[in-house]
């Protein structure tokens, strides 16, 4: 945990996404889970799929991720991981910054309607919308000026096409890579970060009563296979060269297998036991910081209220791991 003591206020509320936000912000305190961007790059495995239980941080993470290895927040490492976990394995030369293009999809943003004309036309349009950002950040990195052009050439209503040309135009632009001083030299490819992607599958399945997600399997579960499937194709130098995946249940994917059968489950690994989340330690010692300012809080017993309402998960085997 990170925090400037003449400044600090408090903890943000768990609802708070964005890495930089947090990190500009000198009044809040932060977890650094950080170090597992090493992890993560050791890992030999391009296509990982990571499951943790809502309001768990893993839409934080991702923007960690982003921030870190995106190519455009490379001038701003410094003053957005000085002093953490990770910035001691840049120095060392363990793991490399800005070395990615970041391609973002959130499917917890997905209008999830019962109708499916309407639920068909709000996935489209997430990834569409997301295609569009990746041109935003990236538009004179991929030689142009500026993204309205990429937009209105490259994307259009179908979102599985529009996700192909993408990736076809960042690999034909590192084709074109001759010079060191290009703004891509020494960028690998694309990194796919994928948010909650299980949250609009999810949102349709109930115990009681399988008909809602029934009727609208066969029109939203092409459009996500076929998603699926591209990535899978585009998977390699210049195109996708990396993927990172989060979501709550593993049971969405399984759907998907015959198109895309190359994500390996890492959820219950446990040197990644701790990358979203808390453990009992980071819990103590966000008490014991309370406690300085506000003498009336009794850590132990606010600590043994938390663990008995809220001690309900455990990620590694080790029994050591709390």
């Amino acid at each position: 945990m990170t925090f400037r003591k003449d400044d600090f206020k408090g903890f943000l509320l768990n609802d708070k996404r964005s890495f930089e936000a947090i990190r500009t912000n000198q009044q809040y305190a932060y977890f650094d889970h950080t170090g597992y961007i090493s992890v993560l790059e050791s890992f030999l495995e391009y296509v990982l799929l990571f499951l943790r239980p809502r309001r768990f941080g893993k839409s934080l993470f991702l923007s960690t991720l982003a921030h870190f290895h995106g190519v455009e927040h490379k001038q701003n490492h410094e003053e957005l991981f000085q002093g953490l976990d990770v910035d001691r394995d840049v120095r060392s030369e363990k793991v490399t910054p800005g070395q990615y293009l970041i391609l973002t999809f959130d499917f917890s943003a997905v209008n999830r309607s019962p109708d499916v004309k309407t639920a068909e036309d709000s996935l489209n349009a997430m990834i569409n919308n997301a295609i569009g950002n990746f041109y935003r950040t990236y538009a004179q990195y991929l030689g142009e000026a500026s993204s309205g052009h990429l937009i209105d050439k490259n994307i259009d209503s179908g979102a599985v096409g529009s996700l192909s040309r993408c990736v076809d135009l960042v690999a034909e632009t590192f084709e074109a890579i001759r010079e060191m001083n290009d703004p891509l030299y020494g960028v690998k490819g694309i990194y796919l970060l994928a948010d909650e992607y299980d949250a609009f599958r999810n949102e349709f399945l109930s115990p009681d009563d399988s008909r809602p997600w029934d009727n609208l399997r066969t029109s939203t579960n092409s459009l996500l296979k076929g998603f699926w499937t591209t990535v899978k194709s585009k998977l390699g130098p210049r195109g996708i060269v990396k993927c990172f995946i989060t979501g709550v249940s593993p049971l969405s994917m399984a759907d998907h297998t015959s198109g895309f059968n190359v994500a390996t489950y890492v959820s219950w690994r446990e040197e990644l036991f701790g990358l979203c989340g808390l453990t009992e330690e980071d819990v103590y010692a966000a008490l014991n910081l309370l406690s300085v300012s506000k003498p009336e809080i009794e850590v132990q017993l606010h600590f043994d209220i938390m663990k008995a309402n809220y001690n309900g998960y455990s990620f590694a085997r080790s029994s050591n791991i709390q």
